[in-house]
């Protein structure tokens, strides 16, 4: 029997596309996870000892907490990965999102980019977001599409609502759209509109200050149900008829994708990823008149057709088939 190759896998902070690309890479691998969670971990040279035990290193998004690990890497020359899947790779100077900016936080990026032996995007428009924004060779960029977990569809009513995810901070407000969506539901003051997702600050920590704020200057149709578990959310997807995402950027967006898979009509703003993550599955719009137009329009609809073929390729098979071709070769 062929033995298992090991994996090192780099994380700062778990999340669910992280967990997933774990479970997949144990399914065929030796994983060992490192999470960067505080500074005390910067300080840990244990993980010297687990890249000379690797085959290979993998990294989430090439950003600070990849610094260690390439250091020691100049000495041991292990074969490293890196999934470049949003913030990092990005420069979008109307929000002020991205790394790929300008200054010191650009030329760090494209270091740790520079000590990849591959880089892995996951959309179409995230490979794009690599070529014009970093110094990455066009032939060490692979697009593995993202996945979402397997659908366990049930019938249920569809009700006329409208359903958003994300977290909730000062950052997050522009490059989600969610200034859109509480406009959207003011011209619908009938329907209700839900909001899923922490409230957190800039950094991620829970904290409720600019959601007051949010919420102040929401209609009352917009409910804000904060952090749910997968089963509640999953729950929203069933019943909701509508998933709407008005993103400014977005490098893939899973949570369309797992509406989508549960039947969402998807209404998405014309924004990076967005319209080739719906691919004629939804409606694209690209002002408030034409989501306005869509919403009405899609809650007189019986039902949203999906193309089976479509979710495949965001589905774990998929990635996982993907991750073998890379790492087993």
């Amino acid at each position: 029997m062929k033995q298992k190759k090991n994996i090192l896998y780099i994380i700062e902070g778990y999340n669910g596309f992280k967990r997933l690309d774990e479970n997949i890479l144990n399914s065929f691998s030796n994983v060992r996870t490192y999470n960067y969670k505080s500074i005390l971990n910067y300080l840990d040279i244990s993980i010297f000892f687990d890249i000379i035990w690797s085959d290979n290193i993998i990294i989430w998004f090439a950003s600070k907490h990849a610094i260690p690990t390439l250091i020691f890497n100049l000495i041991i020359n292990k074969p490293l990965i890196i999934i470049a899947g949003g913030f990092d790779v990005a420069s979008v100077p109307s929000i002020n999102y991205g790394a790929m900016r300008k200054g010191l936080r650009k030329k760090i990026g494209n270091w740790i980019l520079s000590r990849a032996t591959k880089v892995v995007s996951v959309s179409h428009s995230n490979h794009r977001e690599i070529e014009r924004n970093t110094n990455v060779e066009k032939n060490k960029i692979k697009l593995i599409y993202n996945a979402v977990p397997n659908v366990k569809k049930q019938n249920v009513k569809k009700k006329k609502q409208i359903l958003t995810v994300g977290e909730i901070n000062k950052e997050t407000f522009l490059r989600k759209g969610l200034d859109r969506f509480i406009c959207l539901a003011k011209d619908m003051l009938d329907i209700n509109f839900y909001h899923i997702g922490k409230w957190t600050d800039n950094r991620g920590n829970l904290n409720d200050t600019f959601f007051n704020y949010v919420k102040s200057i929401s209609p009352k149709n917009v409910k804000y149900l904060g952090y749910l578990n997968n089963d509640e959310l999953y729950n929203f997807y069933r019943e909701s008829k509508i998933y709407a995402q008005f993103s400014r950027h977005e490098a893939f967006g899973v949570s369309l994708v797992e509406a989508i898979s549960y039947d969402c009509i998807p209404i998405v703003w014309n924004s990076f990823s967005l319209p080739e993550v719906v691919c004629g599955n939804g409606f694209i719009i690209d002002n408030l008149s034409s989501a306005l137009d869509k919403t009405k329009l899609a809650l007189k609809l019986d039902s949203n057709h999906i193309n089976k073929n479509y979710l495949h390729k965001f589905s774990y098979a998929s990635r996982k088939r993907s991750f073998k071709k890379l790492l087993l070769k």
